[in-house]
Formats: C-alpha cells, sequence, structure tokens
C-alpha cells in the first residue's frame, strides 16, 4: 500500500503505518507479532500475537474484526494483549459483538500491567512497560534470550563442543538483549516511568507533533513534542529510532524539513520516520 512504511533492521523487518486519530498498527512477522491493529488490515490476520497499547479506536477498533477472521479463516483464535485495566471491558466488548453476530469467537485476551512478562514462543519474550497517556496505555519491550559460547571453549569443533556437553559442561551463557521497545501513544513522562526505552536496540517513539507553538498541544492530549524527544538526546543508546504517530496536520514533507533543522546531530544518523520512501529518513 502506498502509505505503508517498511524498514529491515539487523534482525526483522517493520511494516505498517501511523498516523494519528487515524490508524497505527505494525506487523513484525519475524517475531510473529503485530504492535497495535488499528483498523486491522488483511496483512494481520495471520498474525498470532497483537499488542495493543490502549483501546483508542486508531489503535484498537480492529480487534473484533480480528477475531471474526481467524474465525471465518479457521485459525486458532490468537492472542491479544492490552492494558490490565481495560481487559474486561475488551472481553466485554467481544461478547457483544458475539451476541450481535450469533458466533463465537475464540482469541484470548491477555491483561498486562507494568513489569509483567508473557513468553513469546521459545526464545522471546514480551514485558509490558507504563506508558504515559490519557487512559491506561502500555509499551511493550520485546526481550530475546541469546546463548554466547564460552570463551574458554573459542576454537573448539563441533565434536568437541558436543563431547563437553554430554559430560555436562555449561558451554554457553545465555544473556537477555531488548530487541525492541515499542511506546505507543505516550507523553514525555514515559521516559521516566520506563527508562528502558533508552537502552533497546530498536526503539519505536510515538512522535505526534513537531511544529513550534504547538507543545500546548502535545500536553493537552498527552503526546509527545519532538522537542521533548531534542532535550534528553544524549540518552538514546538505540542503534535505530522509529519515530511515529505523527499528526495528520503536517504532510510528511513539512515534518521532514523541520526535523533536517532542529534534530541533534547525535540523533540524526539512527532516526527513521513511520512515513513511506523518501520520507522515511533524513
Amino acid at each position: 500500500m502506498p502509505d505503508d512504511f517498511r524498514l529491515r533492521t539487523e534482525h526483522f523487518t517493520i511494516e505498517g503505518r501511523s498516523r494519528a486519530g487515524h490508524e497505527t498498527y505494525f506487523r513484525i512477522r519475524e517475531l510473529g507479532i503485530a504492535l497495535d491493529v488499528g483498523r486491522c488490515p488483511d496483512m494481520l490476520i495471520g498474525t498470532p500475537n497483537i499488542l495493543v497499547t490502549h483501546a483508542h479506536l486508531d489503535h484498537a477498533v480492529g480487534i473484533p474484526f480480528y477475531a471474526g477472521q481467524r474465525h471465518l479463516q479457521r485459525l486458532p483464535g490468537g492472542k491479544v494483549f492490552v492494558p490490565s485495566e481495560a481487559v474486561e471491558d475488551f472481553r466485554e466488548l467481544m461478547r457483544i459483538h458475539e451476541r450481535l453476530e450469533g458466533t463465537r469467537y475464540d482469541i484470548e485476551l491477555i491483561g498486562l500491567a507494568p513489569n509483567d512478562t508473557y513468553p513469546l514462543g521459545r526464545n522471546h519474550t514480551v514485558r509490558a512497560h507504563q506508558s504515559t497517556h490519557r487512559v491506561p496505555a502500555r509499551g511493550y519491550e520485546i526481550v530475546e534470550r541469546r546463548h554466547h559460547l564460552r570463551p574458554e571453549y573459542a576454537g573448539l569443533d563441533g565434536p568437541q563442543l558436543a563431547a563437553l556437553k554430554q559430560d555436562g559442561r555449561t558451554i554457553h551463557d545465555e544473556t537477555e538483549v531488548s530487541m525492541l521497545f515499542y511506546s505507543g501513544d505516550t507523553d514525555a513522562g514515559i521516559f521516566e516511568s520506563s527508562p528502558a526505552l533508552f537502552k533497546s536496540e530498536v526503539l519505536m517513539l510515538e512522535c505526534s507533533f513537531v511544529a513550534p507553538g504547538h507543545e500546548d498541544r502535545a500536553v493537552r492530549y498527552r503526546h509527545i513534542h519532538f522537542d521533548d524527544i531534542a532535550r534528553v538526546a544524549d540518552r538514546f543508546e538505540n542503534r535505530v529510532i522509529v519515530l511515529t504517530h505523527f499528526s495528520k496536520r503536517y504532510a510528511a514533507a513539512e515534518v521532514i524539513d523541520h526535523l533536517r533543522d532542529v534534530c541533534p546531530r547525535v540523533l540524526r544518523g539512527r532516526l527513521r520516520f513511520a512515513f513511506p520512501e523518501p520520507f522515511d529518513r533524513l
């Protein structure tokens, strides 16, 4: 689709779209997840795990359609993660749709509180974080378990390593790596409530407002203005930072032109924008 954003990172590809008040969703096929569901485009139907940041319609209205399409296509129900404060309301919403449509859906709605974790396959875990928005909201961090050969066994061949394992030796060290942090809708309070975002390999961070004079709008609607990001520019350790959720009052070219003038040097090479090419980078 012409408005879709697509970014290939070292370990996965992000594809989707995000405009404030209109629709936000991203798919990461390699991880089996979607970040928000928007109005649920067809590309998300086969995704087994949907991480919904909050209940606003531009992020969550597609949940019933996702459930219905999985049912029609005879796919397993799928898991939909939502803020724990909202999970019972989402369950009631699904019960209403079941009554209206005369059917049953088997998606699993899972409420996550800040710091809750949930396994996503063998090597990945989702960890929920507190986002600071007008309604209960979660950011989501994807953590991967990686195994590294211990230095003392470097240079050994496969049969030698297998023999060591047979003897009960531990030949690998296990580490946890934060692959991705997705903020969802939030204001600048997330920089203090969830400082883990600064260390993830890939950060997807909302930035609804960029223009001078729109700082008050960001505060009123509890969104981030680019000035908020610039003030903490030195704290970002991420390899890639994707800014999302720009207000529809800005054309993509306007955002890029303005940020070329004001973006701190320390961020320039790492910034990407949830716009189609050629507006996806400075």
